[in-house]
């Protein structure tokens, strides 16, 4: 099996909208769908700084204040593919939404009112931003795309109740 993956995805609110790209190639899974920008961290970047670059690179928006809020790992045996994704809210998103990369994907404003509904979002995303925007506390799920038709399935895993941390 090949190595697994760092990857990032940066959830930026603004004026009642989460900015969002669309892929324009067909071998994507998420394929003319609607996701949060983001991407691979390249060697030697923090996670935050992926997420500034992914943002800028696909979104032409500047983000900070960056809070991890959740981790998901993305699973597709078949295609020997593991990735682990980091998700960063911003609280801070300034400049002008533009698709930068127009060979690539689109960027686009999509509105949160009636995301819940919205099948141009993948499922697994819908739900994601429901535990992330209604404060459910820190997402940890799994994606997993299973034989023998490639469909995803996804978990949300119960956080515990309390925190614990080792006294020293």
């Amino acid at each position: 099996m090949s190595s697994v993956r760092v990857q990032v995805s940066c959830i930026a609110v603004r004026d009642g909208c989460i900015a969002m790209i669309q892929k324009l190639n067909p071998v994507y899974k998420t394929y003319m769908k609607y996701i949060p920008p983001g991407g691979h961290v390249e060697l030697t970047e923090t996670i935050e700084q992926a997420c500034i670059r992914e943002m800028r690179e696909e979104t032409g928006l500047d983000v900070s204040g960056l809070d991890m809020v959740g981790v998901v790992t993305f699973l597709n045996l078949a295609a020997e593919y593991h990735s682990v994704c980091f998700l960063l809210a911003a609280r801070e998103v300034r400049g002008t939404l533009q698709t930068l990369e127009p060979d690539k994907q689109t960027a686009h404003w999509v509105e949160l009112d009636g995301i819940a509904a919205n099948e141009n979002v993948p499922g697994y995303h819908r739900d994601f931003l429901d535990h992330i925007l209604n404060r459910r506390g820190f997402l940890n799920a799994r994606v997993e795309w299973l034989p023998p038709h490639n469909e995803a399935t996804w978990t949300i895993a119960e956080a515990p109740a309390r925190l614990f941390l080792a006294q020293t």
